[in-house]
């Protein structure tokens, strides 16, 4: 059982993590051989939204939360106390759970707007992950546009 327990646990904190990954040094293995376009391109707006977890992953949590509550509440009480223990601390085991998965996986993100230089100025808008390598981008700054299917923007120097 305990070790059943620390496997669950470690699945559930696995797939609920952020569906992205906030830092741009590192790709997910599903973006390996993705081909973009780079385009330069300066930001006409950005403004901060919140990329919220998946409902995969907040189901996911509160399963794993409700089993491990009612192994729990498994192991205490006796005779017909036991299963309204088992009961109990699988709902409350379930509810934290989909706390836990809610508040871990919410990502701050940027909604960015971009003008293309040249291409008769084409804007593109998509949402990005506020990376720890550059911070926040603002209106103004130019960079580089990746146009695909993982489109972002970096700026200059990075």
């Amino acid at each position: 059982m305990y070790k059943t327990t620390i496997l669950l646990v470690a699945a559930a904190l696995g797939l609920s993590s952020c569906a992205w990954d906030s830092s741009y040094g590192s790709v997910s293995s599903n973006k390996i051989g993705v081909t973009q376009q780079v385009l330069p391109a300066t930001v006409v707006s950005a403004y901060e939204v919140t990329g919220e977890t998946s409902s995969t992953s907040k189901a996911v949590g509160t399963g794993v939360g409700a089993v491990l509550g009612a192994g729990l509440g498994q192991m205490l009480g006796g005779g017909s106390g036991r299963i309204v223990s088992t009961a109990g601390f699988g709902v409350a085991g379930a509810l934290a759970g989909r706390y836990l998965t809610d508040s871990m996986g919410n990502t701050r993100c940027q909604r960015v707007t971009v003008k293309v230089d040249g291409r008769n100025g084409a804007t593109y808008s998509f949402v990005q992950p506020v990376y720890k390598e550059f911070g926040p981008v603002s209106a103004g700054m130019h960079g580089n546009y990746h146009h695909g299917s993982d489109a972002h923007f970096v700026p200059d120097g990075y």
